[in-house]
């Protein structure tokens, strides 16, 4: 699939799909959104950390480097 196809699939600006790493920029900003959501909806505190463990590993796993 190419990246034009996962923007159109996922209702995601093209514009802000230009590689896989802004994949992964799009990943983190949908969970801390989600977290935010979660908080005020006062959801289990262990399913919030949960998602922000994930989203911390991907912040992480996209400010790599290889080596």
């Amino acid at each position: 699939m190419t990246l034009d196809q996962i923007a159109s699939k996922y209702g995601v600006n093209r514009n802000s799909l230009n590689a896989k790493d802004d994949a992964i920029k799009i990943a983190i900003k949908s969970i801390q959104d989600l977290v935010k959501g979660m908080e005020n909806k006062k959801v289990d505190t262990e399913f919030i950390d949960a998602v922000k463990k994930l989203g911390n590993f991907l912040y992480d796993v996209s400010d790599s480097t290889i080596g």
